[in-house]
């Protein structure tokens, strides 16, 4: 059986702020959603990273980037490891590179659960982090014709949405009536693509935003509570304690101590 090498990449989670960065680097670098959305140039195209799109940058190639939201990205660096191997690994990287952004099908939707659920053992280890890329490298390099899937632009509109008005008083009809479609639809979609529900994904995303702001910043734990969408101090609290099973506070300490 022949075997064709695939570039050695090392995977890790990222997460980008709101100032415009510029960057340039000697490997290539394919950076796929988990949450939140990220603006991107890449050589003069624009583009967005979100939860229906991806981007590859080649090496070398000028980009800047800015994220305005809570967010977080799987970030592959992708190098060409070995001269032995480098015809076939250039191959796959030219056939990648000819994609820039890309779609997020359900093939590679799936491999983003595996490493939304696995992050720890991707990060850690360099055995699992290589098949897995090796995985996401075969199918981002398949042929695919198939029309869009309206229903996951459709979650995407509905998590963009969410992700910007995470300080509001979010309801499933809001939510609902700015993707476009019926509320009904809405959960089936939540279910079908995230095993979640609407208000479930809210209160991650806004319990995330609050322990982004109680590690990054003094801001008070009224004020946290308010941008993170809750009424008040104390409703931020129970949400804390019934999902997280901690307090505002330990949380802060935590931290502080890391």
């Amino acid at each position: 059986m022949s075997h064709i090498a695939t570039p050695t990449a090392s995977l890790a989670l990222r997460s980008y702020s709101a100032q415009i960065e510029l960057h340039a680097h000697d490997y290539h670098q394919i950076v796929l959603p988990q949450s939140g959305a990220m603006e991107i140039e890449v050589d003069g195209r624009g583009g967005r990273v979100d939860w229906s799109q991806g981007v590859i940058i080649p090496a070398g190639c000028p980009h800047a980037f800015s994220a305005s939201t809570a967010n977080t990205f799987l970030v592959l660096d992708v190098a060409l490891s070995s001269p032995r191997a480098q015809t076939f690994e250039a191959e796959t990287i030219k056939r990648l590179n000819e994609k820039s952004f890309f779609p997020v099908r359900p093939e590679i939707r799936h491999l983003l659960d595996y490493a939304t659920r696995s992050a720890p053992l991707l990060t850690s280890s360099p055995e699992v982090a290589q098949s897995w890329s090796t995985l996401l490298m075969s199918t981002l390099v398949q042929p695919h014709s198939h029309s869009p899937d309206h229903g996951q632009l459709t979650l995407a509109r509905a998590l963009t949405h969410i992700e910007n008005n995470l300080g509001t008083a979010l309801t499933a009809s809001e939510i609902a009536r700015m993707s476009g479609t019926s509320e009904r639809r809405l959960y089936r979609l939540f279910e079908q693509h995230l095993k979640t529900t609407p208000f479930a994904h809210v209160t991650r995303l806004r319990l995330d935003l609050a322990m982004d702001l109680l590690r990054d910043t003094r801001l008070s734990i009224t004020d946290i509570a308010h941008r993170a969408g809750y009424a008040d101090q104390s409703a931020l609290n129970h949400a804390l304690k019934k999902n997280r099973n901690l307090t505002p506070a330990s949380a802060r300490r935590s931290c502080a101590t890391d």
